[in-house]
């Protein structure tokens, strides 16, 4: 039924979700322009909703850690820090599924990079990360 209590309280539950993940991007780049430097604030929270909203949708975590790679990185939600949050963001997202990226510092400053000037499609930072990422053997605290 259309508008029941049960709908609408899936619907407000789904909404609060999204909110919290929005909320909690916030705060990895918060932590991060505190740890490391930047410029804090938000330019637009719009970009963060929609990427929340595609990333729920999406099953595979490595295509949700390379949507969120390439939404924060290349359209700048933020006014500084961006490629870092996009980062520590996917490496949450991989975590909390059991794996983690196996790379280097230079590999990590190159792919960002080419995602930041738009030279890198959602695809194949999927494809990127596929081959760097390996299961954990446990919880990684």
């Amino acid at each position: 039924m259309i508008g029941s209590k049960k709908e609408k309280s899936i619907t407000q539950r789904r909404y609060s979700m999204e909110k919290f993940i929005v909320k909690r991007i916030i705060e990895i780049h918060d932590d991060i322009i505190k740890e490391y430097g930047g410029t804090s604030g938000l330019l637009t929270q719009g970009t963060l909703e929609l990427l929340v909203y595609k990333v729920n949708r999406e099953k595979d975590v490595f295509k949700q850690a390379a949507l969120t790679l390439h939404t924060i990185a290349a359209q700048h939600p933020f006014f500084d820090g961006n490629k870092r949050t996009a980062f520590a963001t996917a490496e949450n997202i991989l975590r909390d599924a059991g794996y983690y990226l196996h790379v280097d510092d230079d590999e990590v400053v190159n792919l960002m990079q080419k995602i930041a000037e738009y030279k890198c499609i959602v695809k194949t930072i999927e494809k990127w990360i596929r081959e760097k990422a390996k299961a954990t053997s446990g919880p990684i605290f």
